[in-house]
């Protein structure tokens, strides 16, 4: 029986979890492929790719190298050097141990009329005769080989189209961070092509992890995205499901994704689910999102931005030493402390990933419904704040007050999303 082809579907077309095979958008104003293909002819170079969670930078490290010639490790969970050859190990399928084996052959000898000992047949002839015999049979002597770790990565990869890719560098404690980065160099001056990729804030830890790396590292920045890169996105991959989406509809998606491509493309994927595209059309149709859709959309895209945990944590702000908070009355009829002010505010309009002081309190003053928290509350609730993400995400930068400039940043936009989008602050202070 012939199978027709399989229609293509939003989930083949909008991928916020893999290649984007039919939504890569090459950065008009960046040209990244061309530096990170250039920073890769380099021999003896490692390329420290930074950029803001969920940009795309290993997605443009899979374009720029392909899929085939990429050997990614990540750096979560490493805890000595020797980790990172084993995943890589484990990436190109060499065996974790190799038992060889080799033969021996022994020979027995005998004289017609006696006779041999072991397994050779008794050869019986006349007694007058002196004609020797042999026999033979090979025994086995078994070899087991072990990894050898960096060595044998750079064997298997030196000086071909394969790519070391260490993931979330950041993510390893700075001890081994150090011992990884001496194993690096050695690797790269022997021709392995290797990448690093980190968030912004940590972009010189390989350089800081070890001082004799420095000239010998690339460094390349992937920004937040452009709203209008991120409307590209929405264009090639609704034109692929025949679909016209309005230049309204892709703006507000791209306004709502705050610079990540990733988010991009998880506002376009359920798009579809709420306008009914999520096959390739017929016939091509002209679709827009009204405004109670766009906000369906972006109630549906929160539930895989998952960030309650962490919110449990910063609503209620740390523990109050005998004395109660004040609570403060909002124009959503919600009320709260100090704390929730600072998030709703986060969440409030317009978007924005950086606030200053001012611009902070203005915010809450706007949403206070009468009295507002005082400006020395506003200070000590971001650097409460700042703390408790910080010990409650060690590893990741997702709320961070600068005490010096007086500057609230959100690095993640998954975070600012679902702040915005979740209920979470509209429930009670108990979540």
């Amino acid at each position: 029986m012939t199978r027709l082809p399989r229609a293509l579907t939003a989930h083949d077309v909008f991928t916020p979890g893999a290649f984007p095979e039919h939504t890569y958008v090459a950065r008009e104003d960046e040209d990244l492929e061309a530096k990170l293909r250039f920073a890769l002819k380099t021999r003896g170079q490692i390329v420290s790719l930074s950029g803001p969670s969920k940009s795309g930078k290993t997605v443009l490290v899979e374009k720029v190298v392909g899929k085939e010639h990429l050997v990614p490790v990540v750096g979560a969970g490493i805890r000595d050097a020797e980790q990172i050859w084993s995943r890589a190990l484990d990436v190109l399928a060499v065996p974790a141990d190799v038992t060889e084996t080799t033969g021996v052959e022994a020979r027995t000898a005998y004289r017609a009329g006696g006779s041999a000992s072991g397994s050779v047949a008794i050869v019986r002839a006349d007694a007058s005769a002196s004609v020797e015999h042999r026999a033979s049979k090979t025994a086995t002597e078994a070899t087991r080989q072990l990894r050898r770790g960096l060595e044998q990565v750079i064997e298997q990869i030196a000086g071909t189209d394969d790519v070391l890719l260490v993931d979330d560098f950041h993510y390893m404690p700075r001890d081994v961070q150090a011992e990884v980065a001496k194993q690096l160099k050695e690797a790269a001056r022997r021709d392995v092509k290797i990448v690093t990729a980190q968030v912004p804030h940590r972009a010189d830890d390989v350089v800081r992890a070890n001082p004799e790396l420095r000239g010998r590292v690339t460094a390349i920045d992937v920004g937040y995205w452009p709203a209008a890169d991120l409307v590209r996105i929405a264009e090639a991959g609704f034109s692929a499901l025949d679909v016209e989406i309005s230049p309204a509809s892709a703006k507000a998606l791209a306004e709502e994704a705050a610079g990540s491509p990733q988010l991009m493309q998880a506002l376009c994927l359920y798009a579809c689910f709420v306008m009914g595209t999520t096959e390739r059309q017929p016939k091509r149709v002209a679709r827009r999102l009204e405004r109670a859709e766009l906000e369906k959309v972006c109630r549906l895209t929160a539930t895989v931005c998952d960030f309650r945990s962490l919110v449990d944590v910063l609503d209620p702000g740390p523990r109050a030493r005998g004395v109660e908070r004040k609570t403060y009355r909002f124009t959503d009829g919600t009320t709260g402390d100090v704390y929730r002010a600072v998030l709703k505010a986060i969440a409030g309009e317009p978007r924005a990933l950086s606030f200053s002081y001012e611009d902070l309190s203005a915010r809450v003053r706007a949403m206070a419904d009468g009295e507002s928290p005082p400006g020395s509350s506003l200070f000590a609730a971001c650097a409460h704040m700042h703390k408790l993400a910080l010990d409650h995400l060690p590893n990741v930068r997702v709320l961070e007050w600068d005490d010096t400039q007086h500057v609230l940043d959100i690095p993640d936009p998954y975070f600012l999303f679902y702040l915005r989008w979740s209920d979470r602050l509209r429930q009670g202070d108990e979540g």
